[in-house]
């Protein structure tokens, strides 16, 4: 570990050592990677310098895993869809990996909120709804073997998509009534592809199955309802619109964090309570250090986490409505401030156009 004057800093580096900010609220956390929007935080905090870990490689290596895993996703639905056959020490490795990185950083909003192609959004959501399951899994204290078979239910559960005609999976524009029961139909097939497999517990093809089923009764296939529906089901169904709502589509645009957020809440009755509660209250929507716009027109950063309103931060207002940094920097507890919220996620670029 050194000290570097933080004008020196060079994206991919590694923060060593906690950043705090003047008042001694945490900014960065240890392992956290240094791009240019980090760096214009620090410089515009009167931060001058911060300790790193020699380790410029590590980010490459997190996008190298990254790419692994969507990939090693993909052959593996191309196994199961083929030959209803998969190697199980080729999976269990990559629920072992995920399990890990979620263990070691439970805030992965930098990783679920990453662009997607269209030929690699199911396998990249697959892994995030993963990723997002386990987090719930762990704070719903599942023990260790179930929080496994979680992670193979979440990471399987759209294989089904396989085998859906791309024109249709794909269309840009409003699906026809026929069209829809054909995409809806992908829960069936993949039950129909992990039932014959023979390499799984039940639960697994129990929640490709059924995590389109809704609480309420208003989901499919079946319109199953309350405790009809299994517990890993009840998960995923979660953690799969979430994700689902923050990826570009062919019909729209994404969706920022706090949209999403919003839109599940508004879904009453569609989710179960309590773990949606447990999701709202330890997934972290926007992770300290970032930048932010708000509706008052103001840009700054995000210094505190609010427990239970995870979409109303505390932020440092940094830049007023004129776009100048502000001299005396204030900061507002969104929790406090119902007028004011979050309208976007800004980087580097976004703020280059400002003045000191």
């Amino acid at each position: 570990m050194r000290k570097i004057p933080v004008k020196q800093l060079k994206t991919g580096m590694v923060i060593g050592r906690t950043v705090c900010a003047g008042d001694g609220k945490a900014l960065f956390a240890p392992g956290t990677i240094i791009d240019e929007s980090k760096v214009n935080q620090l410089i515009n905090l009167g931060i001058k310098s911060i300790d790193v870990d020699d380790a410029d490689h590590v980010r490459k290596y997190k996008e190298i895993t990254r790419k692994e895993i969507t990939g090693t996703v993909r052959s593996i639905f191309r196994d199961l869809t083929l030959t209803c056959q998969v190697d199980q020490g080729v999976i269990q490795r990559t629920v072992n990996k995920i399990l890990r990185r979620v263990i070691k950083n439970r805030c992965v909003m930098m990783h679920i909120t990453e662009v997607r192609g269209l030929d690699s959004y199911v396998f990249s959501h697959s892994v995030n709804v993963c990723m997002l399951s386990l987090i719930l899994g762990l704070f719903l204290k599942l023990k260790k073997e179930d929080l496994k078979n979680l992670g193979l239910a979440a990471l399987l559960h759209d294989v089904g998509r396989t085998g859906i005609p791309r024109d249709i999976l794909y269309k840009t524009c409003p699906l026809e009534i026929e069209e829809f029961e054909k995409v809806k139909n992908h829960t069936v097939l993949g039950h129909e592809i992990l039932s014959s497999c023979n390499q799984f517990p039940d639960i697994i093809a129990q929640t490709a199955l059924q995590h389109h089923e809704r609480l309420d009764g208003s989901g499919y296939p079946a319109g199953k309802a309350g405790r009809e529906i299994g517990l890993f089901p009840r998960i995923v169904a979660i953690c799969d619109v979430f994700d689902a709502l923050l990826a570009n589509r062919p019909f729209r645009k994404a969706f920022f964090p706090h949209q999403a957020v919003e839109i599940i809440v508004n879904s009453t009755g569609q989710f179960d309570r309590e773990i949606l509660d447990v999701f709202l209250e330890n997934v972290v929507i926007y992770p300290l250090g970032t930048m932010v716009s708000l509706s008052s027109g103001e840009m700054g950063v995000v210094v505190d986490m609010n427990k239970g309103h995870q979409t109303r931060p505390v932020v440092r207002v940094m830049y007023g409505t004129d776009l100048n940094k502000l001299h005396n920097m204030k900061e507002i507890d969104l929790s406090k401030s119902s007028d004011i919220f979050i309208t976007g996620i800004l980087n580097g670029e976004q703020t280059e156009g400002t003045t000191g």
